[in-house]
């Protein structure tokens, strides 16, 4: 049997964003079922491929199912790719997953041909979705974690549990992976550069958390093994990897475990290797600091979000700007620099009434923000549009007041998505211009930024001059 994992094309579609690395979904789904599955044949089409190399591929290998991961940023496309893929395909079956199917798999089946979507954790769910189709298992309904069409009719199996036990998993398909084709990070200390997973889930649920997959049933936080973790770091470091993002909700979700996997990988003493890594603004110890630093955690990335406390209780942040200056004090005397998260115009509900961000409350984070920078304990800055990705509560509340933007297609942290009463979206675009300027300027006094990753930052320079 021959089965494709696939990413959309994105070369032919004027991209904003450099790919930056491989699904790592994808690599973690083709590691598993080939561990399990011995007598089928596995492909992934990645994401730097043309449309028409896409299709060519698929013809090549002439696959028995079809599987195309994807976000709520690019549903549109997606809908738009799968209805030209089952064209092309009349009688291949094709299975989504990924973010926005788990989110919202009842639009997935409508707005396109799909087959299936696979919702939340993919691993077994795939798996067992693979041996129906080899027809070692005699029905759809018996396998959870799914959403398809019968006769018309949309079915829903059982919530998928999770894995347990995620040192089960084996290491990802590394592999298959040329690095060469992919840009890396936005903001870089060395290249080649790669993320790597190191637990999933997490603790909190913030209102704009728009990742389902991990909140389906309990525990919500699986960590890895810190020894597992440092053998992924030596195999990635001898495929000529010199930078590591750290990809975990937050590192130090747990401290004691996050000072363990420091310890392991200083055990390899890999001095030409970097790192950088997510950071809750709180619980960071002098312990962790310095564990970090000793392994060249160069830099953090942390979601300070506003510079309200008015908001940050109402997004259930559970943070205080102290908290945040305290962090960012501590990293600095580590000499570990920080990336500041934030957003605009942040929305909420209080009492049942519709709360959200006044454009003085976010001139007062942009505020913040700044002041942070010129004091060198933030670095740089994100400042994006606080978006109702579906699957988040702040998706359920725009919706049920009615300020989701009217026929819009792909949610965008970068655009307005919603409308806010008594707030022109004039406004809101000036202030998201000036908070743009400010990044862009630090990012460049920062000297680390990717310049492979040059659309990204032509398309910034391009808003801030036509926005004005």
């Amino acid at each position: 049997m021959k089965v494709i994992f696939a990413d959309i094309p994105s070369t032919e579609i004027k991209e904003t964003q450099a790919i930056q690395s491989p699904n790592l979904g994808i690599l973690y789904l083709i590691a598993y079922i080939r561990e399990k599955l011995k007598d089928i044949e596995l492909y992934y089409i990645e994401p730097f491929l043309t449309v028409k190399q896409h299709i060519d591929k698929i013809r090549e290998i002439n696959p028995d199912l079809y599987g195309l991961s994807f976000s709520s940023l690019v549903r549109e496309r997606a809908y738009n790719f799968i209805n030209y893929l089952r064209k092309k395909f009349p009688n291949l079956p094709i299975i989504c997953g990924g973010a926005h199917p788990s989110a919202d798999p009842d639009e997935v089946l409508i707005r396109s041909k799909a087959d299936i979507c696979v919702i939340g954790e993919g691993e077994q769910t795939t798996l067992e979705l693979i041996k129906y189709f080899m027809g070692d298992i005699e029905d759809l309904n018996q396998i959870n974690g799914l959403a398809f069409k019968n006769n018309g009719e949309l079915i829903k199996t059982n919530p998928r549990k999770p894995i347990k036990d995620i040192n089960t998993i084996p290491m990802l398909a590394w592999d298959i992976i040329d690095f060469k084709n992919y840009y890396g990070f936005t903001i870089k200390k060395k290249s080649p550069n790669t993320y790597m997973i190191v637990s999933r889930g997490c603790p909190y649920h913030c209102t704009f958390c728009s990742d389902p997959v991990w909140k389906a049933s309990k525990p919500w936080v699986r960590l890895r093994d810190p020894k597992k973790i440092a053998e992924e770091v030596l195999y990635l470091y001898n495929r000529g990897i010199r930078e590591i993002y750290i990809r975990s909700s937050e590192f130090n979700v747990n401290t004691k475990w996050a000072i363990n996997i420091c310890e392991e990988i200083k055990k390899l003493d890999l001095k030409d290797l970097y790192f950088q890594c997510n950071l809750r603004a709180n619980n960071v110890t002098e312990d962790l600091a310095k564990a970090m630093q000793d392994i060249n955690m160069w830099m953090v990335h942390i979601g300070m979000e506003s510079g309200n406390p008015r908001t940050l209780k109402g997004i259930r942040k559970h943070i205080t700007i102290k908290t945040i200056l305290d962090t960012c004090k501590l990293l600095k005397k580590y000499k570990i620099k920080v990336y500041g998260f934030f957003q605009m115009f942040n929305i909420w509900e209080e009492n049942n009434k519709l709360q959200f961000e006044t454009p003085k409350e976010v001139e007062r984070t942009l505020a913040f923000a700044r002041s942070l920078l010129i004091k060198g304990l933030v670095n740089n800055i994100s400042w994006v549009y606080s978006t109702p990705f579906p699957g988040s509560d702040l998706y359920t509340i725009a919706k049920k007041y009615g300020i989701i933007k009217p026929n819009i297609k792909d949610f965008d942290p970068y655009s307005v998505s919603v409308i806010l009463p008594g707030i022109p979206e004039k406004k809101m675009i000036n202030i998201r211009r000036k908070g743009m300027i400010l990044q862009g300027i630090y990012g460049l006094l920062s000297g680390k930024l990717n310049w492979k990753n040059w659309r990204h930052y032509l398309s910034k320079v391009k808003y801030i001059i036509k926005s004005k």
